[in-house]
């Protein structure tokens, strides 16, 4: 004959318990799953493009504590992905300089220049670039296009609403390069590149919002064989406003 156990009503009331409370952990496991892959699919949303647009290196020095780098593009898309994989091929320690300009749309002696960059690679590019090891400094000028697109017509209303003056002429031009020579001399060995740069560095100079200006001119001004210090930048600045060059 057969024997059924009596049933234990607080022994199943336990077991249901541990049965529940056991199973916690895993689902807990599936929500920290799923908030971490939604956390991570946001972060992909902030990465640079994987691929930065054609680029080619026309200028790079290959000695002394601070080195330029000059770059050509053919679009204006994604110029901090371009300046990102530059700096990724600078290793040795130094202050790099990183200059990106349009293919087009420059003259011999005026380039065409999108953006400028800094990149400080171990103790002495942190000592030459003001920034720390491994740092970087990136600033893009908005009014230029590229490809050089920009039609004949008079530019005077657009240039003056983004705070660059007209290219002097005259009188008006020497006054101008002779401030610019008193703050550096070697700048104006290249005249139509200094007289770009200070219409340029007017933009960043009647734009309120535009921090370190010092170092925007001290990168505006440097071109061809003519380094330009954050120092000079200052000067540069100041010769600038005391003239009344970038009233518009």
């Amino acid at each position: 004959m057969s024997h059924t156990p009596e049933r234990n009503p607080r022994a199943e009331a336990t077991a249901k318990k541990i049965l529940k409370f056991g199973c916690l952990p895993a689902f807990v496991i599936l929500i920290a799953i799923i908030v971490l892959g939604s956390a991570l699919d946001d972060g992909d949303d902030e990465k640079p493009d994987a691929k930065p647009p054609a680029y080619t290196v026309v200028k790079q020095d290959d000695s002394g504590n601070k080195r330029n780098v000059v770059v050509e593009v053919d679009t204006t898309e994604n110029l901090k992905g371009v300046f990102h994989a530059v700096t990724k091929s600078l290793s040795d320690e130094a202050g790099y300089s990183i200059q990106i300009n349009c293919s087009t749309g420059g003259t011999k002696s005026v380039d065409n220049r999108l953006a400028n960059g800094q990149y400080a690679v171990g103790r002495m590019g942190a000592a030459t670039t003001g920034l720390d090891e491994g740092d970087i400094e990136f600033a893009i000028n908005d009014d230029r296009t590229c490809p050089d697109t920009r039609p004949s017509p008079d530019w005077s209303a657009a240039r003056k609403h983004a705070g660059i003056p007209e290219e002097p002429t005259g009188a008006d031009r020497e006054e101008l390069l002779r401030a610019l020579a008193a703050a550096n001399p070697d700048i104006v060995k290249y005249e139509d590149k200094a007289i770009d740069a200070a219409q340029n560095q007017c933009s960043a100079i009647n734009d309120e919002g535009v921090k370190r200006i010092d170092w925007l001119a001290a990168q505006r001004f440097t071109y061809k064989d003519v380094t330009t210090t954050e120092a000079q930048g200052k000067q540069i600045n100041e010769a600038l406003k005391g003239i009344g060059f970038c009233e518009v």
